[in-house]
């Protein structure tokens, strides 16, 4: 056998009896080389102990500013093998693995050299620098430019930006547009109701985005009229707010009562300050011009009702109906006078808050409260429940997959959860995927979803806060209410601010715009603030309802005469202590003590005995000396009497009605739920 032949016969043997890795990449690979030239040294008297070796250098890499970049080494030589990265020279310290992953990176960043020092028991080696550069977020040069076109034509708006693998997204008031994600959109044909829209675009890359400078889309055409004022009733002493939609770029108003311009009401907004009985029966329209024509509204009647100014009373105990799409998901609270809160329902997240996820029940259970403490106030979401108890501490349960619980997480919580906020709570609301508290200095904290603005936080660079984060600009704020996806904030001088989603004129500003920052609305004298739905509800110091939003199935109980969403806030009924707005539906608490609904009825969320709609509002069946009431979904609603008694009716296929004589598909007339005392 030649002397080669010997060797590698021997380095066969050798290789088989190898029981110790000889060399690591730093890549984490053997290296089959390395591990070839120490076995054949061995076997050729060459002792096997080998340097290390770097046969692939750091490269330069190339990362967005608050990403990672990741520096690694190809080298080979006998083991153990120690690693030390360097940062322009200097030892990075706990940086010694076979490859390095940078904090998120900052512009100091940039032009950062980095290299390693490899040491083995025979001898140590050191890299050359790879050099690291930091891509910033875009940089907008041109933005889009504001756009006059004719009925029927399209418009193009266009953006230039600098900046490394740019993504785009275009927005119509602040709303994203399906499909337009490249530098420049053209709209489909346009209507008279595009004139005014707002266009917008975010150019993003890896770095983060940044928006353009709005531009507006006007739309030539003669001045028409889409929805005109609407008749309302109103108590002694509050605001009457009329308004008008209305196309036609270039647009002017003149508001008239009785024909006769009133002057300085020259905005598409109207308020009679502070109603007086001789303002019973004035009447309201606007004529509407631009330079292509006029038009004119039609007329609106205004009734004033005498009403001493008496608050609606606080409420001893409460009911909170859930807020679910799914009527199969649904759970009901109360929150007795004695700070205990009795749930029962749906379960499968934990939302009855006792600890388990088991199958929906209708036996009242009690949810779990830290020792000693008890609630002042509870709030349902779409899945999702709020306490908040004696000491001024929140505690959230139920489903948490868009951090609405605030505990910075999106896992479910089966037990009431710390929120930790930066100081105690005074009122609490819960959205279908979202949650506010009032702090007791008058500012608000809100978490969870975050899509349509309804953080009030004015961001979003992300559509959900797994954490409390500040409403803007809140300082004296004492109640708060929430809808889907908007907000209600009442001050201390007896105003309403309004954010979030905006589709359905939710808002009360007048138009179809969402808004992430809170925004005065025209309501003043404001009691008590009520959120459901895309429907939202004020009620005065003087007991009258006024409600705007969503009108799509005649929740505002005018008989008719209002057939349209309204952003505009309407006073639909006087004598009221309480309202339960939600999806398709609203329940008025009277000062007589009855509840009156208008809207859909499906499955008798009404609770009038019937399943039929109702475009005006009519009694539930057999209820007297009621205080309060809560509408869950859009299928079921609870009410509390005086004495303590708490009813229920709608849908049951979540067993939401707890009683348990009742069949799922429910009953459409107030049924008392037994052994639940709220007042005892």
């Amino acid at each position: 056998m030649s002397t080669m032949g010997a060797a590698m016969s021997g380095l066969r043997r050798f290789a088989g009896s190898v029981t110790a890795p000889v060399r690591l990449r730093a890549v984490g690979r053997l290296s089959v080389l390395g591990l070839c030239s120490v076995l054949l040294s061995s076997c050729l008297g060459g002792g096997g102990d080998i340097a290390p070796k770097i046969f692939q250098q750091p490269r330069d890499r190339s990362s967005f500013l608050t990403q990672t970049a990741l520096f690694d080494v190809g080298v080979e030589g006998t083991t153990p093998l120690s690693y030390q990265w360097r940062r322009n020279g200097v030892n990075i310290a706990g940086a010694t693995g076979p490859s390095y992953t940078t904090p998120a990176l900052t512009v100091a960043d940039n032009g950062a050299r980095f290299s390693i020092v490899i040491t083995n028991p025979v001898g140590s080696t050191t890299s050359s620098e790879a050099v690291l550069t930091v891509l910033p977020a875009p940089t907008i040069t041109t933005s889009p430019t504001s756009q006059t076109v004719a009925v029927g034509a399209t418009a193009t708006f266009a953006v230039t930006a600098t900046g490394e693998s740019l993504a785009y997204q275009w927005r119509k008031d602040d709303i994203a547009v399906s499909g337009a994600n490249s530098a420049s959109y053209t709209t489909p044909a346009t209507v008279a109701g595009d004139d005014g829209a707002v266009y917008t675009v975010d150019v993003g890359n890896g770095a983060g985005f940044v928006t353009s400078a709005p531009a507006t889309l006007s739309v030539t055409s003669v001045a028409a009229v889409v929805t005109s004022p609407a008749s309302q009733t109103v108590a002694v002493g509050d605001p009457a707010t009329f308004g008008v939609n209305a196309t036609g770029s270039g647009l002017t108003y003149q508001w008239r009562r009785g024909g006769v311009d009133i002057a300085g009401a020259t905005s598409a907004l109207y308020t009679l300050p502070s109603a007086s009985l001789a303002d019973t029966g004035a009447t309201f329209n606007v004529v509407v011009t631009n330079p292509r024509g006029t038009a004119t509204s039609g007329t609106a009647t205004l009734t004033v009702v005498a009403a001493a100014l008496t608050p609606p009373p606080a409420l001893p105990a409460e009911v909170a109906a859930a807020k679910t799409i799914t009527s199969a998901e649904s759970f009901a609270l109360v929150r007795r006078s004695t700070g205990v809160i009795t749930s029962w329902g749906y379960n499968g997240e934990g939302q009855r808050g006792d600890g388990t996820t088991a199958a929906a029940s209708d036996t009242p259970g009690t949810v779990t409260l830290p020792a000693g403490l008890t609630a002042t106030a509870i709030a349902a979401g779409g899945n999702h429940a709020l306490a908040l108890l004696s000491n001024g501490a929140v505690y959230a349960w139920g489903r948490n997959g868009s951090g609405q619980l605030g505990v910075g997480d999106q896992t479910l919580r089966a037990l009431p959860t710390l929120v930790t906020l930066p100081r105690p709570a005074v009122a609490i609301a819960a959205g279908r995927d979202f949650s506010l508290a009032v702090l007791d200095d008058g500012t608000i904290c809100a978490w969870g979803l975050n899509a349509s603005g309804q953080l009030g936080n004015g961001v979003r660079t992300t559509s959900l806060s797994l954490l409390p984060v500040q409403v803007a600009g809140v300082t004296t704020a004492r109640a708060v209410a929430a809808g889907n996806e908007h907000a209600l904030a009442l001050l201390a001088d007896g105003t309403v601010l309004a954010w979030g989603a905006n589709a359905a004129g939710q808002l009360g500003l007048g138009d179809f715009k969402l808004r992430r920052t809170p925004v005065a609305t025209p309501l003043r004298n404001v009691a008590v603030v009520r959120a459901g739905g895309d429907l939202s509800v004020a009620i005065t110091n003087a007991r009258t309802a006024i409600a705007w939003g969503e009108n799509s199935d005649a929740q505002f109980g005018t008989a008719g005469a209002v057939t349209t969403d309204l952003s505009v806030p309407l006073g639909v009924l006087a004598g009221v202590v309480d309202a339960a707005p939600v999806d398709r539906m609203l329940l008025l608490v009277g000062s007589d003590g009855a509840i009156r609904g208008s809207g859909a009825n499906d499955s008798g969320s009404l609770g009038d005995g019937t399943t039929t709609a109702r475009t005006a509002f009519t009694a539930a069946t057999g209820l007297t000396g009621m205080l309060g009431a809560s509408s869950g979904g859009r299928t079921f609603a609870l009410g509390l009497r005086s004495d303590g008694s708490i009813f229920s009716w709608g849908d049951n296929s979540g067993e939401q009605l707890g009683n348990s004589t009742l069949a799922t598909t429910g009953t459409s007339t107030p049924t008392q739920v037994p052994n639940v005392d709220a007042i005892p």
